[in-house]
């Protein structure tokens, strides 16, 4: 058996996992970044994509938005603003909200409103790229 260490997945509204893990891979500023047990001590930002966690053996996903990663050796907590299974998520409510950040990405309203407008459709492609892969079109 793999060596493990304790993992926390934590959105601003709920806590989707908590308990023993393998392994952890999610999206960075600058890739993929992976962490297994007895990792060096790091704190990096988490981007909106595919986060992929290995427990018992079984490989287990996620669609996360932006935040952080506080890895230590044995303790390994990823907080972001949003997270969901990839069979939650509703298609057509996703297309409507890329649809919408698409047309306020658009009007610019101001630097603060075109930072979070991106921010959402950042969410947005990222739900919809994942959840292509588990649904047929």
């Amino acid at each position: 058996m793999a060596e493990t260490f304790y993992f926390e997945i934590i959105a601003s509204d709920k806590k989707f996992y908590s308990g023993a893990c393998e392994q952890v891979i999610f999206p960075a500023m600058d890739g993929l970044y992976g962490v297994l047990a007895n990792h060096e001590d790091t704190v990096t930002a988490v981007v909106a994509g595919e986060l992929r966690f290995k427990v018992n053996g079984e490989w287990r996903t996620a669609v996360v938005g932006e935040g952080f990663a506080d890895i230590t050796r044995d303790f390994v907590l990823i907080a972001v603003d949003t997270v969901e299974r990839p069979e939650d998520i509703d298609v057509i409510r996703a297309r409507e909200a890329k649809e919408r950040a698409e047309e306020r990405l658009r009007q610019k309203q101001s630097r603060l409103q075109y930072y979070h407008t991106q921010a959402a459709l950042s969410r947005a492609m990222a739900r919809l790229k994942v959840t292509s892969k588990y649904t047929k079109k």
